[in-house]
This record gives structure tokens, C-alpha cells and sequence, in this order.
């Protein structure tokens, strides 16, 4: 076996003891010095010398080599007479000069310690500036820190595509920018009046108007783009082909997510502004959103005959005071008639204003025009409740007013049908609604909304962002955990009677607290979201991929979407349930699966750990960037496993990407029952006091159910 080599210090330590053995051996092998030095050349004071036997001792009987030692001297006993005290001169010189090489060699055996030392301090010195460069450059690179203003994103904007009318929008149109709370800009298409776009045909000039304010929106920095009437979705795929954004022309895009929450059996409302204003377009939005306007399963019902509501046709201001208790009566007419109704989809661009009051009058979902922007703008948005922060400029709150018009060259304003002729600017603020004030005393205050969570029965300390931790949030979360359920157990997609018994427990539980939707701290549970939805008549998402349809008919049937999962061979199994129930097909080449099981500490919650976030956000910033050099066609990133959100903020600023998550997946859920405070009906609604209540695994559990823990 070879030998290791010396390093210096073992050489020397090598080098010392070997002249330390032939000091000694040259002392006790000096016949005319019996008594051996009073302390040994490498011996420290209070040590005593190492005992050995020596060998017998050589004849130095050469007088002419030799000379008297006196008594007393250095290293000679005085009990020894000085007859016995003579050393030859040549081993003097032997023994004086080992000595004086031991001395050296210890000496230089002293510097070469100290060299050291000096250089283990600069290293010290240089690991300790090196960690304050890496801090900085993650800092800057991955956002790991805070950044210097100007060095911030801009806040995400929203673009609308308005057709060629003119006429004062109320708070809560798509025409209004009083109705977003993100920056909105607007250019009309010359040419694009309601008869046409209801039609669903184009002159060639005005497709080529289309395409140059879809351009312009987007060269301007749109993150979304929308438009201003639902019959423009029979152009969302030449509208698709030439935006590079997420593009959605109508509302009803949000159609497959919210059916696939609700039993088969319940009921959904679309109300329009014509009840016949949907038959047209059945083949665009059986083929764009899934939608199928035959199906029994969806009532569509016109807001035509409501007084005052043909305003908007005739180019005038709506009177709000009049409209919305017409609407309130006419829908809760429906729902007496009709009690299967589980939620309400407002389809026509001017409803969104009376959504408030529907959700006061009803207790029900209601999704719009708003709620489905807000969608798409959010997974641009910062979230400043986890993740990285101080990535994005805050939004300043001021809404510019806009102009019928405004943002067309000269000759294209000469184009327009609907000129601008002295028509009053759309406001950037509401009014303070006082003709609501009747109304507002006559509703009863209903609690802010509540999510609920179905938990595995599994125990470790979530990070913020986590689906698990409370402070992910900006309204109240319920959890309750299912003792026995496994996650072996979610992934087989199978419960045990008695596992299904708590699982429904929990659902009902969760439910008789006044929750306005339910999901689960696991994608697996997907498997269970028909048995939820039978139990439950709040919506129900047990996966984040339910967003899946919501975010592909956004994009050009040529571009792909990144899904992101803890294992990328989990999503295989599910892959009827995902079909099935969300519309996803894993198999789609549009949809490009990879698994996050490689990347450095992110198997922390698998062994029960907490999470480094920050230790792990470079590796999946990297891993991300890699793929994307792969497939330069990705346009969006869905994030499955719910422990993956703390980690959206960074893509979102490295990749300028929209991102989605399981928060934004419960985001869009919760915001169809929340009081939006820009327009409609205020304050009917509890506001939510903030605080965060922290929770136990077990927590909200029976004595008896609580005995079934595995992991409490």
C-alpha cells in the first residue's frame, strides 16, 4: 500500500524526533558520562525523559581525545568525580551539534506554525467577504434581498381592447380604469362597433386595426390584455397568435375552473347583457373555454329588460340606483325557481358593478370581468406576504382618466365611427356612493371570507407561502387534518373507509364554519375532488392545476407552459383524474412537466424539516432558466406542489413570466366572495381584522379523531 506523503509540519515533526532518538542514543552510549542531562533537548520543564534500555557502552579510551569535564558543570552530577567526567572531543562536537540542530529545526518548525496561523486568519478573513459577495449577488441575481428603487420592476399593467363606441363608463365596467386596482390603459379599435364583433367577422382594415392595438398595448408594456365586450372572445385566437401575453377577450374564460369546483349536478348562472346574445357564439365558446351554452348544467339569463339598464345603449351614464335592485330581484327570482344554482358568472363587461351586491343578497360565488383580470395580473404581481420582496414598485394608487381616442394617431381618430364629442372622460375614481345607502342598511353584515384546508396527516413547520402556513394569506384559513390520510395514501388515490369517513368529517366540518371554498395541502387529493364536491356546496379545488384550462386558452395553441411538481413522475398517475376533472391532459405536449426532487435542500418537508427558502430559490432559479434555454416557447409557469409558492416572487422577477400557484389558485376562489371596495355595494362584508392565528396539527380534531393521528 503506498504511504501518504509528509505535509511540512509532519516532515518536521518527523525530522525533530528522529534527531531527538540520536541525541539520546550519543548520550547513553558515552562511557564517560554515566548520568544522563538534568532535562532532555525537546523535554519541557516538569516533564520527565522517557525511560529505555541502552545498549552497552562503547570504549572511548583515546586520551588524546579526550578532556577533563569539572564537577558542576551543565549536565554532569556532582556525586560524579572528575575522573569520571571526561568526554572525547569529537562526541562533544557530535552532541553540541545535534543540539544546536534540534534547536534550529524546533525553531523553524515555531515559524512555520505561526506562518500558518497568519494564513488560516486571512483565509477566515477572505471565507467571511467571500459569503458578503455571495449575499450581494443573490441579493441582486435571484432577489433574495432588497433592491434600490430604481432598480425595481415596474408594477404589472392590465390592456383593453375597446371597441369603437363611446359612451361615460360606471365604476366596475372594463371601461372604467375606477374598477382595477393596477394601472389599466386603453385603445380602441377604428372600425369595431357591436355588430360586428357580435357577428364574429372582421374587414380586412379593421383586423388590421386589432392586431396594431393588441401590438400597442403589449409595446407598452401590458402584462395582460383584455377587452370590452364578451363577443370579442370569437377573436381570442387570431388575438392569441399575435400577442405574446396572456390574452383573454372574455370573461367566460373562467367558465371550466369554476365548473370543474362545483358537482356536476349544481347549477351555474350566466347572466348577459341579451339572453340570446351567447346562442351565436356557441361553437367559439364550446372550442375556447369549454363552454357549452346547451348544457343543462348553465342558465343563461339577459339583463335586457331591466329598467334602466339599456343605458349604456343609448350612450348614457347607467343609473346604479335603479339597475341594481332590478338585477338583486330578477337573480334572486331565479334562484327560488331554480335552487340547484351554486354560483353566478357575470358575462357581459358592464355587471361587474353589481357583483357586490349579489354576493350580499345571494351568499353565493360570483365571478366577472374584474375577478377574471385580476387573475392573470396577480401571477405577474409581487406578494408581499412572502417570497421575495422589494422586487416590484408598489403601485402608487392613481388611475389616469382616459379619453375616447386617446392613444391613436391623427388618422387613426379620423377612422373612428364613434368620434369624441365632448363625451365626459371615464373617471380614474369612483363616487362615494350614497344612493347605496338604502341598500347598505337593509343587508346583513356577512363575516369576510374564510378559506378552508384539508390537511394530510403529516407534521412539519411550513415556510410562508407554503398552502400550510397561516401566514400566506390576507384573509382567515380554517385547516383541518384527516388522521390516517397519508401521503402514500393521497398518492394512491385510495382511502380506507375509516380515512374516507374523517376525510368527509373534515369536509363538513369545515363547511358548518362558514368557509367560502376548500382545497388541500396536497395535489393528490385531487383523486378526492368528486367526493368533496358531493359533500360540499362551496366551491372545491384540491389542486392548484385546476387553473390549468384558465391559463392555456390564454396562449397560442403553439406556446407552452412550464408546470413545476415536487416529483416530475407524480403527475403520470393522476392522469385520468386530471383529465377528468380539470380538463388537463399530462400527455399534451403544450404542457412541459418537470420535477423540483433535484434541487439542493428543497427535500427538506419530506424529512419533516423546515424549509431553507433562501438556500433554495438559486438552485430553482437555475433549474427554471435552464429549461427555459430548452424550450424558448414557454409562456407561463403553473407551480403544482402547494410547497412551491415561495418561490413564485423570484420567478416572476427573474423570468418576467406569469406565475401561478396554489395562492393564486385560492386567490381567484376567495375573491369571487369578497367585497371589492372600488365600486358596487360597500361595507356589507366584515373587513378581516388581520390577525393570523397559528395552528397545531390536531387542531379542530375530536378526542376520538385526534386518537387516530399518526403524526400529531
Amino acid at each position: 500500500m503506498a504511504m501518504r506523503p509528509f505535509n511540512d509540519q509532519g516532515m518536521m515533526q518527523h525530522r525533530l524526533d528522529l534527531l531527538e532518538q540520536e541525541l539520546l542514543h550519543l548520550k547513553v552510549n558515552n562511557g564517560a558520562m554515566q548520568v544522563p542531562m538534568q532535562m532532555g533537548p525537546m523535554q519541557m520543564p516538569g516533564q520527565s525523559m522517557p525511560s529505555f534500555s541502552p545498549p552497552a557502552p562503547m570504549m572511548m579510551n583515546q586520551p588524546h581525545m579526550s578532556m577533563p569535564m569539572q564537577a558542576g558543570s551543565p549536565g554532569i552530577s556532582p556525586n560524579i568525580s572528575p575522573q569520571q567526567s571526561y568526554m572525547p572531543y569529537g562526541q562533544q562536537d557530535v552532541i553540541f551539534h545535534s543540539h544546536n540542530e534540534v534547536m534550529a529545526a524546533h525553531k523553524q518548525l515555531f515559524e512555520n506554525m505561526k506562518k500558518q496561523e497568519e494564513q488560516h486568519t486571512k483565509l477566515l478573513e477572505s471565507h467571511g467577504l467571500l459569503m458578503e459577495a455571495h449575499k450581494k449577488l443573490m441579493a441582486t441575481k435571484v432577489g433574495t434581498g432588497k433592491h434600490a428603487k430604481g432598480e425595481a420592476k415596474k408594477h404589472p399593467k392590465l390592456g383593453v381592447v375597446r371597441l369603437d363606441y363611446n359612451y361615460p363608463p360606471a365604476a366596475g365596467d372594463t371601461d372604467s380604469p375606477a374598477s382595477f386596482g393596477y394601472d389599466v390603459m386603453f385603445r380602441v379599435v377604428p372600425g369595431l362597433t357591436f355588430e360586428m364583433a357580435q357577428a364574429g367577422k372582421f374587414t380586412e382594415a379593421v383586423e388590421r386595426n386589432f392586431a396594431e392595438a393588441i401590438k400597442f398595448l403589449e409595446l407598452k408594456g401590458a402584462n395582460a390584455i383584455t377587452g370590452d365586450c364578451g363577443f370579442m372572445m370569437a377573436f381570442q385566437v387570431l388575438a392569441r397568435k399575435i400577442a405574446t401575453r396572456p390574452i383573454f377577450m372574455s370573461s367566460m374564460v373562467q367558465c371550466p375552473v369554476i365548473a370543474c369546483a362545483y358537482d356536476p349536478r349544481e347549477q351555474i348562472l350566466i347572466l348577459t347583457a341579451n339572453g340570446n346574445s351567447l346562442r351565436p357564439q356557441k361553437d367559439v365558446l364550446l372550442t375556447s373555454c369549454g363552454f357549452d351554452v346547451d348544457e343543462d348544467r348553465f342558465i343563461i339569463q339577459g339583463c335586457q329588460d331591466i329598467p334602466g339598464f339599456d343605458a349604456v345603449a343609448r350612450g348614457e351614464a347607467v343609473p346604479l340606483e335603479v339597475v341594481q335592485p332590478g338585477i338583486v330581484k330578477m337573480t334572486m327570482d331565479i334562484l327560488q325557481r331554480n335552487p340547484r344554482i351554486s354560483a353566478i358568472l357575470l358575462e357581459c363587461t358592464e355587471l361587474p358593478a353589481y357583483a357586490d351586491a349579489l354576493r350580499a343578497a345571494t351568499g353565493l360565488s360570483v365571478w366577472d370581468a374584474i375577478t377574471g383580470a385580476d387573475f392573470y395580473i396577480n401571477a405577474y404581481k409581487d406578494n408581499p406576504r412572502f417570497g421575495v420582496n422589494d422586487w416590484q414598485n408598489e403601485w402608487d394608487g392613481e388611475q389616469d382618466e382616459y379619453t375616447f381616442g386617446q392613444n391613436l394617431i391623427k388618422k387613426e381618430q379620423e377612422e373612428l365611427i364613434h368620434k369624441n364629442s365632448g363625451a365626459p372622460k371615464a373617471k380614474a375614481k369612483a363616487k362615494t356612493k350614497a344612493m347605496m345607502q338604502k341598500i347598505k342598511k337593509n343587508a346583513v353584515k356577512h363575516q369576510a371570507p374564510t378559506l378552508g384546508v384539508v390537511r394530510l396527516d403529516y407534521n412539519y413547520p411550513p415556510a410562508a407561502g407554503d398552502i400550510d402556513c397561516p401566514g400566506s394569506y390576507d384573509y382567515d384559513v380554517l385547516f383541518r387534518c384527516v388522521p390516517g390520510l397519508t401521503f402514500d395514501m393521497a398518492q394512491s388515490g385510495k382511502m380506507s373507509y375509516t380515512v374516507q369517513k374523517e376525510f368527509e368529517a373534515a369536509i363538513k366540518w369545515l363547511e358548518s364554519k362558514g368557509v367560502c371554498g376548500i382545497t388541500g395541502d396536497c395535489g393528490f387529493m385531487m383523486a378526492f375532488q368528486p367526493l368533496a364536491r358531493d359533500i360540499a356546496k362551496v366551491p372545491v379545488f384540491m389542486s392548484s392545476m385546476v387553473q390549468c384550462p384558465m391559463i392555456s386558452v390564454a396562449f397560442d395553441k403553439y406556446d407552452k407552459i412550464l408546470i413545476l411538481t415536487a416529483n416530475s413522475k407524480t403527475l403520470k398517475p393522476q392522469k385520468e383524474t386530471l383529465l377528468s376533472q380539470c380538463g388537463f391532459d399530462v400527455d399534451d405536449d403544450r404542457f412541459v412537466i418537470y420535477g423540483c426532487q433535484d434541487i439542493p435542500g428543497f427535500d427538506a418537508v419530506e424529512k419533516g424539516q423546515k424549509v431553507d427558502v433562501e438556500y433554495v430559490t438559486p438552485g430553482m432559479v437555475k433549474m427554471v432558466k435552464d429549461i427555459l434555454t430548452k424550450e424558448p416557447t414557454i409562456r407561463a409557469i403553473c407551480l403544482e406542489c402547494t410547497e412551491l409558492p415561495p418561490y413564485a416572487d423570484a420567478l416572476r422577477k427573474n423570468f418576467d413570466m406569469p406565475v401561478f400557484d396554489a395562492i393564486t389558485c385560492t386567490d381567484f376562489f376567495v375573491s369571487a366572495r369578497k367585497d371589492n371596495p372600488r365600486f358596487g355595494l360597500n361595507q356589507w362584508q366584515c373587513d378581516w381584522d388581520g390577525t393570523i392565528d397559528e395552528y397545531k396539527l390536531g387542531q379542530n380534531l375530536g378526542s376520538n379523531s385526534r386518537g387516530h393521528l399518526m403524526n400529531g
